[in-house]
């Protein structure tokens, strides 16, 4: 490979000690560096992805994107973490606000993207909260007022049932 450089090569130190110190040093230089890049997001997302290795470990990983005031888009792997028990949307939950150690100003989370899982999405009560803006025409009318007053893509809400 560079045989004029073997003797460099020779004396780098590769022991499994090394190794991980090194990772971890790169780790925290990447997490530091995301910290600082959050100070100045004036929006960020969040996507999460759950799946499963071969070891039947449930993986979650959360990415985020944020914007600065000069258009700058940063995209961060920000948290891998295992979950050893169950995958229910508070263990999940409890994985996000994890999060809090980039200083997020939560007020600026504008989208949370997610796999489509049923431990993310939260199936059953969006079925509830539909119907029960749907079943009450106060509630529907004041429903079609907030949508129009933030401008949003679709005018309405249709009814929503489990099958």
């Amino acid at each position: 490979m560079c045989p004029e450089k073997m003797d460099l090569f020779n004396n780098i130190s590769l022991s499994a000690r090394t190794v991980a110190r090194r990772v971890e040093d790169i780790g925290s230089n990447i997490t530091n560096q995301l910290i600082n890049k959050a100070d100045d997001f004036e929006w960020f997302s969040l996507a999460l992805d759950e799946s499963t290795d071969i070891t039947d470990t449930a993986q979650l990983l959360l990415f985020i994107r944020g914007v600065n005031a000069d258009f700058e888009v940063t995209e961060e792997l920000a948290s891998m973490n295992s979950l050893h028990r169950t995958t229910t949307g508070e263990d999940i939950f409890k994985e996000v606000e994890m999060l809090t150690k980039y200083n997020l100003k939560w007020n600026q989370l504008k989208c949370v993207t997610t796999d489509g899982g049923k431990n993310m999405s939260g199936t059953e009560p969006v079925v509830s909260t539909v119907n029960f803006i749907r079943s009450r025409g106060l509630n529907h009318r004041q429903f079609r007022d907030f949508l129009s007053e933030v401008e949003a893509e679709y005018p309405d809400l249709p009814y929503h049932t489990a099958v």
